[in-house]
């Protein structure tokens, strides 16, 4: 039997499997032949104690309880206390036990053979436990050194690799998260967080050894030792905790560099969207005065130009509000991020649509609206510039992404607990997975999203204005299956429940 490469010191001298059982019982017989053999000419050479030569029938059966199988150690006991009344025993070459004093030596023989036996089975087991329990340290201590400075998943997994490799000669691979799916065992394998191929209970017969990489109670991928030639994997050749120990630590390993990784990632993004605040606040007062002269003056020059030139100005008037509506949204980032809670003020739902509409109404086209407000919506109580900027940002969207002579629907009702109000619009929509993704700052990646012009920041404040009420917006699926459905959720907190009014529906 072959010993696994990285074990030094077998637990047995000669190690079992090397021979049949065939071969081991021609060297029980050989052995106890010899001490036959010695014996006999001891004695024929008037050795003066010939009960003093018992021992060296002693002498096979314990060379069998270290070497040979523990049924052929059985074996060797029972012909040595034969061959020993053939030879020592008179009548010699004769087996009797009608002699008490013969008796007596055979039972004695007998008794101290079984011992020696047991006792060295016994000690037999505990050095292979022990050198078991020696070999899956120096595998773990070996696998730990080769990961020390691993921070990421990629070092990692090439050195767990390479390490493995060589502490069992067979080549190693490591399946971490993209497990193929061309391959059932290894999904398998996966999936079940079982061992798989070579001695295991799933496909015992594939050469292949493949170990569950579980941390905790999730489970990473997979690691497969591959044996060239189709050959099976020897799984007897290890103690059977070493290899799933081994394939613990490396699942192990990989989490935490996954961690590091994630961690580093965050890093990284805080340290950008640090920056872009900074900048956007730095850009975004420097814009605001100027733009406020811009406003002013086309709104000035508006009434007093002829219709030729009111087009214009009415063009450059509606790309300078546009412009300072994204100064707006920078400077309530700005202010949000900055956690400065703004005074609330009673606000009449319908009134802050109106305002809305009246400061979008250059991108105001063919689209229709339909407004219904629920009889006893109440009052709101929030400050009416931001609750304004949430209905700017998401009006503004609908239109943007709506078809030129579609409908905008917007509707306010009571709920058991709060009200909500939905803006919901005729366009493409919004995919399911991208519905939490496009609340996030900077986020424009829904397709041909970035030929409309925006910032990708609209949606980021409407969330976090709703959130420092303790309200939420969220995507939800449009009532009639067609176009984005927005849904703002107001707590009974950011409400006036006393003060309600009746349906109205245009």
């Amino acid at each position: 039997m072959r010993l696994p490469p990285f074990l030094d010191h077998p637990p047995l001298p000669v190690p079992r499997g090397q021979r049949a059982l065939w071969q081991e019982a021609v060297l029980s017989l050989v052995m106890v032949f010899a001490a036959a053999c010695v014996s006999y000419v001891l004695m024929q050479s008037g050795f003066p104690s010939p009960e003093a030569l018992s021992i060296l029938f002693v002498l096979p059966v314990l060379a069998a309880a270290i070497f040979l199988d523990l049924r052929l150690a059985l074996v060797t006991v029972a012909l040595s206390v034969i061959t020993y009344n053939l030879v020592l025993l008179p009548p010699f070459w004769t087996f009797d036990l009608t002699n008490p004093q013969a008796l007596a030596k055979i039972v004695v023989l007998l008794i101290v053979t079984l011992v020696v036996s047991a006792l060295t089975t016994r000690l037999r087991r505990i050095t292979g436990e022990s050198q078991a329990r020696e070999n899956v340290l120096r595998g773990l201590y070996q696998l730990n050194q080769d990961l020390v400075g691993k921070t990421t998943v990629a070092q990692v997994q090439a050195a767990s690799e390479a390490c493995l490799s060589a502490l069992t000669t067979v080549p190693c691979q490591i399946w971490y998260k993209d497990v193929p799916v061309d391959d059932p065992l290894l999904s398998e394998a996966a999936q079940e967080g079982a061992s798989a191929g070579a001695g295991q209970e799933l496909a015992p017969h594939d050469p292949r050894l493949i170990l569950p990489l579980i941390d905790g109670e999730k489970t990473l991928g997979v690691l497969v030792f591959t044996p060239q030639d189709r050959v099976p994997f020897p799984v007897e050749l290890y103690p059977p905790s070493l290899l799933p120990t081994l394939a613990a630590q490396v699942a192990n390993a990989l989490s935490r560099a996954a961690l590091a990784e994630a961690h580093e990632q965050q890093a990284r993004q805080a340290d950008r969207e640090r920056f872009m605040s900074a900048m956007l606040s730095s850009l975004s007062h420097d814009f605001k005065t100027p733009l406020v002269g811009i406003v002013g003056a086309l709104e000035a020059l508006e009434g007093r130009v002829d219709s030729e030139a009111r087009d214009i100005v009415a063009d450059g008037l509606a790309e300078a509000l546009r412009l300072n509506r994204y100064v707006v949204n920078l400077v309530e980032i700005s202010r949000l991020e900055a956690g400065v809670r703004p005074r609330s003020e009673p606000l009449h739902i319908r009134d802050a649509i109106s305002g809305v509409l009246r400061t979008l109404r250059p991108l105001i086209g063919r689209q229709k609206f339909r407004i219904t407000v629920e009889a006893g919506f109440p009052l709101l109580n929030l400050n009416a510039s931001l609750f304004d900027l949430v209905l700017l940002n998401l009006i503004e969207n609908a239109l943007k992404y709506g078809p030129a002579e579609g409908e905008i629907t917007i509707d306010a009702r009571v709920t058991s607990d709060s009200v909500e109000i939905d803006v919901d619009d005729e366009g493409a929509g919004i995919p399911p997975p991208l519905r939490e993704p496009v609340f996030t700052k900077f986020y424009r990646a829904v397709e041909g999203d970035r030929k409309i012009a925006g910032t990708g920041l609209g949606l980021y404040i409407c969330r976090e204005i709703v959130a420092s009420y303790g309200g939420r917006i969220e995507a939800i699926d449009p009532p009639d299956g067609t176009g984005a459905c927005m849904r703002v959720w107001l707590p009974e907190a950011a409400t006036l429940r006393l003060a309600t009014f009746e349906e109205e529906t245009e």
